[in-house]
Formats: C-alpha cells, sequence, structure tokens
C-alpha cells in the first residue's frame, strides 16, 4: 500500500499504526523517498529506484533519529549515485568489506553462531572456547589486519607464530577458529578466499592417562576432606564417565532416578544428538540423596551441583576451577598433582577411568563406546582397544592353536571320551560284537 503526502513531523507523527504488517508512504516532494511503518510503531526512511530495469532499495535510517531534511538529503545523493548507474547498497557492501577488520569479522562470525545455536546447530561450550581462543591467542597476533589483506604468506606467518608460543592443543584450537572465520567470511563474499584452508592441524596423540586401583584409592581418600558436594561430583565424574561440562550443568529435569538413566539434551552434547547416559547404582544413590538435600537448600534451582559461590554466574559448578579451585586441591593433597600436562590429572581422566577399567575387564568395545556417548565406535577402539589385551591375546591364541592342529604342528590333547572313541574305531567287527556283549542290558 503506497501513499504520498508531504512529509512534515506533524504529518508523520500523526499516522496511524497498522496492526500488523507494515505501510509504506511517498513524499510528495522526492517521490523516490519513501517512509516505512511497521505494527511496532517504527518509522524507517529509504529511497528506491530503478537501475538497469533493476529495483534497488537503500535504508535511509529511522525516524525521528533522522530527521525528514536529513533523510531528503540522503535521498538526493542516493540518487544522484544510481541515476549514474551506482548502486549505492553495493557501494557500501564494498566500502564495508574495504575496511573490514579481523576483529569485525569475529564479531560477525560470533554473532552467526550465536543464531546457530538458537537452532541446535552448534554448541553454547563451542562458542565460549572459541571466544577465549580468540581473546588469548588469536587477536594478538591477526587484530592489526584488515580481512582483505590477510594472505596465505601473512596467513602462515601467524601460524609459525602460534605453533613456536602454544601447545600443540592451542596451537589446533587456534587453526581451527582461523579456518572457522574465513570459510564464513569467503562464504558471504567478504572475502575473496580463505587463507587457512590448507593450513592443517598438528597430530596430537590421545592422552592413556587413567587411574590404577592405588591411585583410586588415594583420591577417594582425599574426598573425605571435601565438602559433600565436591566428594559428589567427583564421584559423578568417575561413576558416569560423562563430560566434566555436561556433569556440573546436570538438571534435574534430565534424571529418571528410578529406571537409573540421565538424558542428555543435544544442546550439551558434543555429537549434537540427545544421549541416555545409563547410571550404575553407586550414582544413583548419590544423585537420590541429593535430591533430597536439594529440596532443602536450593529448592529454587534446576542444577544438581546448584551452588551460590562468586564466580559462578551461571549457577552451578564451574569448569573453570579445575587448575585453582576444589579439583586441584583434591588431587594434590591425594599426591597426584603433576606439573607435567601430559601426565596431570584433570576432570576427563575419570571419563578415561571408568572407559579403561571396563576394557581391562574385558567389556566390549561397542559397550564402552555407548557407555560414553561416541557417535563411532573408531574413536572408542583407537583409545582403549589396547588395553582388551587378555580378551584379544585368548582370541589370538586359540585360533593359533587350531591353526597348528590344522598343519600338523601341534599335537592337541584328546579328552577321555575322544580316547575312547579312538580306541573303538580301532577294533575288528568281532571285537565290537564281544564288547557289546560285555555291556550291561
Amino acid at each position: 500500500m503506497n501513499k504520498r503526502f508531504n512529509f512534515t513531523i506533524a504529518a508523520i507523527n500523526s499516522l496511524k499504526i497498522p496492526e500488523s504488517g507494515r505501510v509504506e508512504y511517498r513524499d510528495t516532494k522526492i517521490p523516490e523517498l519513501m517512509l516505512r511503518v511497521t505494527s511496532t510503531g517504527s518509522k524507517s526512511f529509504s529511497v528506491a529506484k530503478k537501475i538497469d530495469d533493476k529495483y534497488v532499495r537503500v535504508t535511509l535510517g529511522r525516524f525521528p533519529a533522522n530527521s525528514i531534511e536529513q533523510a531528503r538529503k540522503k535521498a538526493r545523493e542516493n540518487i544522484l549515485l544510481m541515476e549514474n548507474g551506482v548502486n549505492p547498497t553495493e557501494q557500501k557492501r564494498e566500502e564495508r568489506i574495504q575496511n573490514l577488520s579481523t576483529t569485525d569479522l569475529f564479531e560477525q562470525y560470533e554473532e552467526n553462531f550465536q543464531a546457530r545455536i538458537k537452532v541446535g546447530e552448534r554448541r553454547q561450550k563451542s562458542l565460549e572456547d572459541f571466544t577465549r581462543t580468540w581473546k588469548l591467542h588469536v587477536k594478538p597476533r591477526i587484530g592489526k589486519y584488515k580481512a582483505k589483506d590477510v594472505t596465505h604468506a601473512i596467513a602462515l606467518r601467524i601460524t609459525d607464530d602460534i605453533k613456536a608460543n602454544l601447545t600443540a592443543a592451542l596451537f589446533n584450537a587456534s587453526i581451527a577458529l582461523l579456518r572457522a572465520m574465513f570459510k564464513f567470511a569467503a562464504s558471504h563474499e567478504l572475502v575473496k578466499s580463505n587463507p587457512f584452508s590448507a593450513i592443517s592441524k598438528v597430530r596430537i596423540e590421545s592422552k592413556t592417562r587413567f587411574l590404577s586401583k592405588i591411585e583410586i584409592a588415594k583420591l577417594f581418600d582425599s574426598l573425605k576432606e571435601e565438602k559433600q558436594i565436591y566428594q559428589d561430583v567427583v564421584q559423578i565424574l568417575i561413576y558416569t564417565g560423562q563430560r566434566k561440562g555436561n556433569v556440573y550443568s546436570m538438571e534435574w529435569k534430565e534424571l529418571d532416578l528410578e529406571r537409573g538413566v540421565w538424558t542428555i539434551p543435544h544442546l550439551k552434547t558434543k555429537t549434537k544428538t540427545v544421549y541416555h547416559a545409563q547410571l550404575a547404582t553407586p550414582a544413583v544413590e548419590i544423585l537420590k540423596r541429593r535430591q533430597a538435600e536439594h529440596k532443602e537448600i536450593f529448592s529454587d534451582s534446576p542444577f544438581v551441583f546448584a551452588t551460590k559461590q562468586r564466580g559462578s554466574q551461571k549457577g552451578h559448578l564451574s569448569t573453570k576451577s579445575d587448575n585453582s579451585g576444589f579439583w586441584k586441591r583434591i588431587i594434590e593433597r591425594a599426591g597426584l598433582y603433576s606439573e607435567d600436562t601430559a601426565n596431570r590429572i584433570t576432570p576427563h581422566t575419570m571419563r578415561k577411568t571408568l572407559a579403561s577399567w571396563q576394557a581391562i575387564a574385558g567389556v566390549d568395545l561397542l559397550s564402552i563406546s555407548k557407555s560414553l556417548g561416541h557417535s563411532d565406535i573408531s574413536t572408542t577402539a583407537r583409545a582403549y582397544a589396547h588395553l582388551s589385551g587378555d580378551t584379544v591375546k585368548a582370541g589370538v591364541q586359540k585360533a593359533t592353536d587350531a591353526l597348528q592342529e590344522a598343519s600338523g604342528q601341534l599335537k592337541r590333547t584328546l579328552t577321555a571320551k575322544e580316547l575312547l572313541l579312538e580306541k573303538i574305531s580301532k577294533l575288528s567287527e568281532d571285537e565290537c560284537t564281544v564288547l557289546l556283549g560285555l555291556l550291561p542290558n
């Protein structure tokens, strides 16, 4: 719906707000100048004109932040550009691209990431990790550049610097972020190509550290001196084998303690799918006790490990406390702390411990994979197959014995029944008749 009138403050203020949708009006002084009024009460100026048979609209700003005279001035400037064959929208876009800094690019990438979190494509934890990597390691090295100026040569210099000064894990995290940022930029035509696309992560050997019987005993002895919440959360880490972020943020609505099932929503899982974790008896007992205590202390909190401590912005135990809070205190008291990161015991070691002990006990890899929530059994096999040594060795020995027997290299010891049948098979017909006569009726 288009209407024309002379734009004045009084006339615009008197316009009726539509009940739904929007209504557009044209200025009589400059016919190409338009005013759009929406059902929310928003009023904004734009200019619209055809360029090469293509209808082009350029937003000029909202009223009253932009006065009528300012809108008319902007309209004249844009009309002049369009009459000279210039698309103001494309011109502004090109200017934005020319001036886009890598910091601006990260902010756009972050905004897009948040939108993907809302629809369940990505996890909030992933964004938090990327943001931390950007602030600490990537921005100090690339923040001075405009996005368009980051060539492959510059990308190599940046990655060489990161590789020389950071751990392999931090290098990989930085490269993952840079590749994702510039892939986003290339797909949105903010840069011509992704200068980091050919840069590979470094290979990191999977940590195989898990707790032995003696270390488990030391850990539980140390736990006895902690507050109940810390005793409980560490035991739940051990007994469920789930990732620390999921354990710390566990909610009561996710638990079915009668069935012994913990349903972790897809927004929290690494695989982005709902996962049903099976709870062993000790875990169920701990959670039932906490549930009873929770009603008295944190009745208004949805979290199992709710806390009101300073620094806990989310209302539950924080993953940031691993190296400075209760976790470090527990393992230091147990005599298990190590400055060597390769041997350091972390909350994730509890996940490794449950899986490793299952493998040692002969539990099949498919069951271990399901208990960990792995999407691919090959992930489990790479990490834990070597611990199933006894089961694998027994299978190899059985097959080897059969091969040797078939080739005549191994004389298998016959059972008593097999020996008897072998002797009977060698008897003559008359001897068999005599033998049958000796048998009782």
